[in-house]
């Protein structure tokens, strides 16, 4: 593979295309290691760099207020080139070449190794800055300006390239969340997030991806897409988030008790499901004890239109309005409203409903005692109650009615 360093025709080279890098890093699995850092080492010591393609969903037209989002980009997936198996492999290898790239090349504009190794695991966008910010080597202060402005723009333009492949690699693989995210439609996650989820993870399964296991990289990415999606489903399908393992062990549960109930017509206990699924009881008591789901308190309730379930709950910060009223405060509100009540008519009053603490008397009672006729006591306390029924005393006495 040194075909770079060795070879006279390449001493006059300033880039290469992915093609032409693809022929230096065809080699023999067991030499690809050694041959690729001699590789990046040349090109480090040459100031070769690759040439990348624009990603090209990069630049699209014709968007504006009134497109549909998700057939829009569908559309838009549909008419991009889909990775086959080689071009799969020939991009895990090209982007495990110029992750080694930027690492060494951060290496030669002085920056510490692990630093470099940690700076590409994800690869970030850095700029002369950035570089000048991460720890550095003794040695490099003694190198002159122009080597090391010459060394740390190489290394922030190799980051660049290596950030434009891994885009171009992302794209080619996008086809594969909208086969995927096909089969969760309509489970109550917008399907825009569900594609964005997954997206997300096909940067995650780059990262993870060997292509020394000659596996492709369609197999390995369709597990991080299925997780993204799965756990995007699973937070949004309770109103009071529950951990993703809870509710996968919760759906185990239900299984099982299904499968008991249709083999032996009744449900397992706790104790058997514990048994089963080898956890503690008081584990599975626990699972068993979120299975509740949260309810609006707004929602209109079945068959009973305009009726929600707040209706029915008694707010308990309240104080009822019999407890709100101070007991002693009867007494002298009957007395500030009786107060300019003829002497006779709030003698009459007390006396026949006991409002002075004694037990009520009848009519004839009260009559006996003035020496009038029972029915010129009734006239006289109907005078009274009239009396009583101004808006004003009627104020005072509110809060006391039934």
């Amino acid at each position: 593979m040194a075909r770079l360093a060795a070879s006279s025709r390449n001493r006059g080279r300033t880039s290469y295309a992915l093609s032409e890098l693809d022929k230096e890093l065809d080699v023999p699995t067991e030499r690809f290691d050694r041959n690729a850092e001699r590789l990046a080492k040349a090109m480090i010591a040459r100031g070769i760099s690759v040439t990348v393609p624009p990603a090209s969903l990069a630049s699209v037209s014709g968007i504006d207020s009134r497109t549909q989002w998700p057939s829009f980009y569908d559309a838009q997936i549909q008419r991009l080139p889909r990775l086959d198996r080689a071009e799969e492999f020939a991009f895990a290898r090209r982007y495990e070449f110029m992750k080694k790239r930027v690492s060494l090349a951060l290496e030669a504009a002085g920056v510490d190794p692990a630093a470099a190794k940690k700076a590409v695991s994800p690869p970030t966008l850095l700029t002369p800055e950035d570089v000048e910010k991460m720890p550095r080597r003794k040695r490099w202060r003694a190198l002159p300006p122009a080597k090391q402005k010459a060394a740390v723009a190489y290394a922030v333009q190799a980051m660049r390239e290596l950030q434009d492949l891994r885009n171009l690699f992302v794209e080619g693989s996008l086809y594969m969340v909208l086969a995927t995210v096909q089969r969760y439609r309509g489970l109550g996650v917008d399907v825009v997030d569900l594609v964005q989820e997954g997206n997300a993870s096909l940067f995650q399964a780059i990262e993870g991806f060997d292509w020394r296991r000659d596996v492709r990289f369609r197999t390995y990415a369709q597990f991080w897409i299925q997780q993204a999606i799965l756990k995007t489903l699973y937070n949004a399908s309770r109103t009071v988030r529950v951990p993703i393992w809870v509710q996968k062990t919760l759906k185990k549960i239900q299984r099982l008790r299904e499968q008991h109930v249709d083999a032996e017509g009744r449900p397992l206990s706790n104790e058997e499901i514990a048994k089963r699924l080898d956890l503690p009881v008081e584990r599975v008591e626990e699972l068993m004890s979120v299975r509740r789901y949260a309810v609006s308190i707004d929602q209109e309730r079945p068959g009973m239109e305009g009726h929600s379930l707040a209706q029915e709950i008694a707010d308990e910060s309240l104080q009822p309005v019999e407890d709100q009223i101070v007991e002693d405060d009867l007494p002298a509100r009957l007395g500030e409203a009786m107060a300019d009540l003829p002497a006779r008519e709030r003698m009459i009053l007390n006396r026949r409903y006991g409002l002075d603490g004694g037990e009520p008397e009848t009519l004839g009672d009260i009559a006996q005692d003035l020496g009038i006729s029972a029915e010129r006591v009734r006239q006289l306390q109907n005078a009274a109650l009239g009396r009583l029924r101004v808006p004003r005393k009627l104020a005072l006495l509110k809060a006391f009615a039934g």
